[in-house]
């Protein structure tokens, strides 16, 4: 596979210790069996994924002018990401969070967002954009203004370039967040929240009809991650369920990031958008057998592999 993407959003820092049982009272302690620090967040933890799976990756959004700044694009650029183009904001933090991981893979996040909300339309490239095979926009539920903003001419600029836009959201999100949305989802073709984040944004239940009033505002298709039962891709002509691989789970943070990655990767390789969707459901299931949004995937053939199982 070969193609340029550029992953416009989230850029964290995750900090990752499993296995916790509880937390300690007081000035107690746990001893862990093993603590991470990776690169996160819907647009760099996609972006990790996609340049393993071999794209040619460049990474846009927000950071500080701090140490863990630097960190991360020391990570970004080991994995061969281009990172010029990340705005370093003063005075505010690389947003970061911390995660402690239960026996199951489950775990519970506490953040802080730093300089996520000060992205501007100066710090988007729209030639970068435009010379991209595909755009992924990573958490556009936390970016702050620059979501009603900016972030739908950035994307009707994508689409008159002929590049693919694909979206994930962050947060978990409530009503107001389809609101804000609205105007720049008219331009996404493939969005990809889970099956918690799109109940809560449409105030449905029923996920089909949740994806149905998302596509009514001009998404082409609804991919939905649903956690150990897969995944949905839902489009004008139907419904699609698509199994989960059987993994042995150890932390389930970045799965998915890597569904993003895999979905973006099987399109940019020509596969039907159902293959893509089982190629990406298979990277989210590696990704959950390691620690961190980074683990589990090595290249694109390990994830062809457990596809193949």
């Amino acid at each position: 596979m070969s193609g340029r993407v550029v992953c416009l959003g989230a850029h964290i820092v995750d900090i990752l210790g499993r296995p916790v049982t509880d937390i300690p009272p007081g000035q107690g302690r746990r001893v862990l069996e093993e603590i991470r620090v990776t690169a996160a967040g819907t647009a760099a933890g996609t972006a990790v994924d996609l340049a393993k799976l071999g794209a040619d990756v460049t990474g846009m959004g927000p950071i500080g002018q701090d140490r863990l700044g630097d960190f991360l694009i020391g990570v970004l650029t080991e994995y061969g990401i281009e990172t010029r183009h990340l705005a370093r904001k003063a005075g505010v933090a690389t947003p970061a969070t911390m995660l402690p991981i239960r026996p199951d893979g489950s775990r519970p996040a506490l953040h802080a967002p730093g300089a996520m909300g000060a992205l501007t339309a100066e710090d988007i490239d729209l030639d970068a954009i435009a010379a991209a095979d595909a755009l992924h926009v990573g958490g556009p539920d936390v970016l702050g203004d620059f979501t009603t903003s900016a972030l739908p001419d950035v994307l009707r600029h994508a689409a008159e370039h002929d590049v693919l836009v694909t979206m994930d959201l962050l947060s978990v999100g409530d009503e107001r967040t389809l609101e804000r949305l609205a105007p720049a989802l008219q331009w996404v073709q493939y969005f990809m929240p889970n099956d918690d984040q799109l109940r809560r944004v449409t105030r449905r239940n029923d996920l089909g009809e949740a994806a149905a009033e998302v596509m009514a505002l001009g998404v082409r298709c609804v991919a939905v991650t649903c956690g150990a039962d897969g995944s949905l891709l839902i489009t004008g002509d139907g419904l699609v369920e698509v199994p989960a691989r059987d993994v042995a789970v150890v932390d389930t943070t970045g799965c998915g990031d890597a569904y993003s990655a895999g979905l973006i990767t099987g399109l940019l390789d020509g596969r039907p958008p159902e293959d893509a969707a089982r190629l990406a459901t298979a990277a989210a299931g590696l990704v959950a057998t390691g620690l961190g949004s980074d683990a589990g995937i090595v290249d694109l053939a390990s994830v062809e592999a457990l596809l193949a199982s």
